[in-house]
């Protein structure tokens, strides 16, 4: 980055613990180094998601960073408001100082200037990322630190299907009509359809190019194959619940839904898929005009490191940090069949191709829930 500003005595001494070698887990050399709590007095607020996320921080990161720290740590779990949250925020008081999001909410927002550009200085760990999971926009401009959440599985139930399916093509086949569920959400899945459209046109492993060249013709194909859809599932406990009661025999699932699931029900069954395998890009960016830049750079070092990445992963989460996935996957063979763990893999990350969607966002949403949710009259 080019537009670094002059570094505080703290930066200092992060930037120099680096240099030096330091293996930094959040801010543990620096405290070390110093003999004391650097953020003592000080709080970050923190947002991140409902659910599995709230519990992760709550449990783990909140308890251990503020004892590295002395800072006091307060999450604000949510979903769609905290971008809402700090469009409504005075000038220079932002709503929080380190915000969790996603790409669909993140990338416009970046371009709004709610968000500011990171000091990487201060994010030694971000070294430990695979850089598969980096490979956007957002990191390359410098905005913020992305990795892959939840990724698009094809599952099934196995007793149902008939002869097991091996790739999204499967979908179109006449004996599976009328027995699939998908995401009633389209960032999701029109990727199917389009992965399933590029399979019977012989071109298998292109849906991302597919999206990018032929958005149009890819919708078109979604309207027309609509009626092989028997469920939209709306959240993935209900398709889970669908394929377990045998309401639905296959569909696209995201990882995270499956991880209990398989493990409780040996008749669902996953198929990797590598060709089309796609995740959702989550980061973490920090707000523009925080007056905790530095603590909030330094919660961020915390939760990339792989202390903390561990923790995630066995809340079952996804991570992208190589070394972890290695461990987390070796010791639970369920979670390394949902999560990329070996090197090849992980060198495969990929995102759902956002930029296509963002060029038509508004007719995509209108057309997806008029005409493919919905049957055209």
């Amino acid at each position: 980055m080019s537009d670094f500003k002059p570094l505080s005595p703290l930066r200092r001494r992060l930037v120099q613990s680096a240099a030096a070698g330091a293996a930094l887990a959040g801010v543990a050399p620096l405290i070390r180094a110093q003999g004391s709590k650097p953020f003592a007095g000080r709080t970050l607020r923190l947002f991140i998601y409902s659910g599995a996320w709230e519990k992760a921080i709550n449990t783990q990161f909140t308890p251990r960073f503020e004892e590295l720290t002395g800072a006091k740590v307060v999450p604000d779990p949510g979903w769609w408001d905290s971008i809402p949250k700090l469009k409504a925020s005075p000038p220079g008081q932002p709503a929080f100082d380190l915000v969790l999001t996603d790409a669909t909410q993140g990338h416009p927002a970046i371009r709004e200037g709610l968000f500011q550009k990171l000091d990487r200085r201060l994010l030694p760990n971000v070294a430990g990322i695979a850089p598969a999971a980096l490979k956007s926009w957002v990191y390359d401009e410098g905005y913020g630190v992305t990795f892959p959440d939840s990724q698009m599985m094809l599952v099934y139930n196995k007793e149902l299907v008939g002869a097991a399916p091996k790739g999204w093509g499967d979908l179109m086949r006449d004996d599976l009509r009328g027995k699939i569920g998908l995401y009633n959400s389209f960032y999701m899945s029109l990727y199917t359809f389009a992965a399933m459209k590029v399979a019977a046109d012989g071109k298998p492993g292109t849906a991302s190019k597919e999206m990018a060249d032929n958005l149009a013709g890819v919708v078109r194909f979604a309207r027309e194959q609509r009626e092989r859809v028997k469920y939209w599932w709306p959240t993935s406990t209900d398709m889970g619940l669908n394929l377990s009661q045998k309401n639905v025999a296959v569909g696209n699932l995201h990882s995270n839904g499956l991880l209990t699931l398989m493990k409780q029900k040996p008749e669902i069954a996953t198929v990797w898929n590598d060709p089309e395998r796609v995740s959702v890009q989550l980061m973490w960016v920090v707000p523009a005009g925080t007056r905790e830049r530095e603590l909030a750079h330094a919660a961020l070092n915390q939760l990339i490191g792989a202390e903390m990445q561990e923790a995630l992963a066995k809340n079952g989460n996804n991570t992208a940090v190589p070394a972890v996935a290695a461990k987390i996957a070796a010791s639970d063979p369920a979670w390394g069949s949902l999560y990329p763990s070996t090197p090849e893999r992980i060198a495969n990350i990929r995102y759902y191709p956002y930029d296509a969607y963002f060029k038509d966002w508004d007719n995509l949403v209108a057309t997806w829930d008029r005409e493919v949710l919905r049957k055209k009259a």
